[in-house]
């Protein structure tokens, strides 16, 4: 995509293109491509990322045959993939279920952080 953008933007190397000429031709094209996809991302490094109860519910979720599918699809064609609305909606519960599930058990076991893990450990 950037080498067509360049190709495009020198008008077949026929004129010298700078900065602007990159930004017109081809972040334009590649924010219109994949701008949803990075946005859906950021999302859910905000959700899952963002303790560690949040990361083990994450792991939970990646279990599910359905989000192996989504995630390998996705990534082989460089889109989000087609989704399945019941599916999808068994997915929401089963994250919201996760992340109730590691934020209480995380609680119960009276952890608290990762320094005080490590300590029962040693």
């Amino acid at each position: 995509m950037c080498g067509e953008a360049i190709v495009k933007a020198s008008e077949g190397g026929e004129k010298a293109i700078g900065e602007a000429d990159l930004r017109r031709e081809y972040l334009q094209q590649w924010d219109g491509e994949f701008a949803t996809t990075f946005r859906f991302l950021d999302g859910l490094q905000r959700v899952f990322y963002s303790s560690n109860a949040a990361r083990e519910a994450l792991v939970e979720l990646c279990g599910d045959e359905y989000v192996q599918r989504m995630t390998f699809d996705s990534y082989l064609y460089k889109r989000l993939a087609e989704r399945n609305g019941w599916e999808d909606l068994r997915m929401f519960a089963g994250t919201i279920g996760s992340l109730i599930r590691c934020r209480i058990v995380g609680r119960a076991r009276g952890y608290g952080g990762e320094a005080e893990l490590l300590n029962r450990f040693v």
